[in-house]
């Protein structure tokens, strides 16, 4: 079933639940001593949904927030997220996959409260009704009106 952000309360819960199950996921793993009774598969698809909503709606998320800026937002995403998959390829031979886990912990933590406090910002700056309906869907700014002179 298709789930819209809006009838559950916008981006915050599902990014929270995506952050969530990140979470999950790397802590049982960097604890996690495999046995015959694997549970890979369930490890593989709590990660596929919390990336399906990386992926997703951190696009959507650009759009909102850079609205007529989108060609240089999407350009700095792809910059900054190329950049991140160097470093982790840099760095996999060089430290230990605990420590490794440990650094994505890190990462994905800041990178949530980046996200919360952009969200924040982001809502006093234009108030609510620019992101979510209010007001039955009718905008809060008048129209313009057309002057005869």
């Amino acid at each position: 079933a298709v789930v819209s952000t809006q009838s559950t309360g916008g981006r915050v819960p599902v990014f929270t639940m995506a952050t969530a199950l990140n979470f999950v996921v790397i802590f049982v793993l960097m604890h996690w001593t495999p046995t015959t009774h694997s549970y890979l598969y369930l490890f593989a698809v709590m990660w596929g949904m919390s990336d399906a909503v990386w992926q997703t709606q951190i696009n959507a998320f650009y759009g909102v927030i850079f609205v007529g800026f989108e060609e240089p937002a999407f350009a700095n995403y792809r910059l900054w997220e190329s950049m991140g998959f160097l470093c982790a390829y840099l760095l996999s031979n060089n430290l230990k996959l605990k420590v490794f886990m440990w650094i994505m912990l890190g990462w994905l933590g800041s990178s949530y409260l980046g996200y919360a406090m952009i969200e924040v910002l982001e809502r006093k700056r234009v108030g609510r009704c620019s992101i979510y309906p209010c007001n039955g869907g009718k905008s809060d700014v008048a129209p313009e009106t057309t002057s005869k002179a």
